[in-house]
């Protein structure tokens, strides 16, 4: 078996370590081909090279990379197995794919024994016509994940996020909240009109570092759309605190039902009423273009299926 490594350099959390520690851990199980990326995009031509000359794409970087990898699996067709292995800052993906998060070289462990894998048909989900990997959001904050320095990212990992999410909040908060997504879409049959601040949809237990969705599946066809309301700040306060406690394990959407409008579905179509969101869209944690139908609408489906090799334990978690 012929397995191609593609790893992003680039990576917070990528050193030469983790590439050699990859490198002999799949040599067993034949000859290796290495592909860095060198710039934003690489990942995907070097994964759609990959899937016509190996076997089996191992990418090593974080959620941006997942999702340029998903991009190129998107206009393929698949021949060669995949997995992924996080090394990024948040690397929401991690729970999903039954990794250890924030533990790159444990995870690559987990992939010492082909019989401690199994295939897995994960469902890769479109914006319009645009392929992600986890998560599709736009509006309030979704900009931080590709605006936040490096440097934030690699001396205080996660929690850069979140200073540099403080020291924003100064000057876009006020600009963003006086001037919310106005969407509307339809739930239960019935058309929702409302103004959001947040607009999630997303196929992934983690979000954000939080841990949301804890029975959302990657393989069963379903998805989660979370929309959060304009609100009044000192009503949010309650959720933030949920949120921030213990990483989110604590908060119940049901709670806050007023607020926030949380559901799983198969297929989802929103009109931005104002046009184009004014951040754009974020796509696992990258700025992303994608381009509205006539009247301002985007559908969200499930575009085909991705056959990945994953960890046994993520389905005894």
């Amino acid at each position: 078996m012929v397995t191609a490594i593609v790893y992003n350099p680039n990576a917070t959390g990528f050193d030469v370590s983790v590439l050699n520690k990859a490198y002999n851990t799949f040599k067993r199980y034949g000859s290796i081909k290495i592909y860095p990326s060198r710039y934003p995009g690489n990942v995907i031509e070097l994964v759609k090279k990959a899937n016509d000359e190996c076997d089996y794409i191992v990418t090593l970087g974080g959620d941006g990379t997942l999702g340029e990898a998903y991009i190129a699996l998107g206009d393929v067709n698949q021949k060669a197995y995949y997995s992924h292995i996080s090394v990024g800052t948040a690397n929401d993906t991690a729970d999903n794919l039954g990794l250890f998060k924030g533990m790159k070289m444990a995870s690559i462990d987990l992939f010492k024994r082909e019989d401690e894998l199994e295939e897995v048909n994960v469902d890769m989900l479109v914006a319009g016509d645009v392929p992600f990997a986890y998560v599709s959001c736009c509006g309030t904050f979704t900009n931080l994940t590709y605006e936040t320095p490096k440097s934030f990212k690699e001396n205080f990992g996660k929690l850069g996020y979140y200073m540099f999410t403080g020291m924003m909040s100064l000057t876009t908060v006020p600009d963003i909240i006086h001037k919310p997504l106005k969407i509307e879409y339809e739930k239960n049959g019935e058309i929702v009109n409302t103004d959001a601040m947040t607009l999630i949809v997303s196929n992934s237990k983690t979000f954000a570092g939080f841990k949301i969705f804890k029975e959302a599946k990657i393989h069963d066809g379903i998805f989660e759309v979370t929309i959060i309301k304009k609100a009044p700040k000192l009503k949010l306060m309650p959720l933030l605190y949920d949120l921030f406690s213990e990483e989110g394990k604590k908060l119940d959407l049901k709670k806050y039902s007023k607020y926030i409008d949380s559901f799983s579905t198969d297929e989802f179509k929103v009109t931005f009423l104002n046009g184009q969101p004014k951040l754009g869209f974020n796509h696992d944690g990258d700025q992303t273009y994608v381009s509205l139908n006539d009247d301002n609408s985007l559908d969200y489906k499930v575009l085909k299926k991705v056959k990945m090799l994953i960890p046994k334990r993520a389905n005894r978690k």
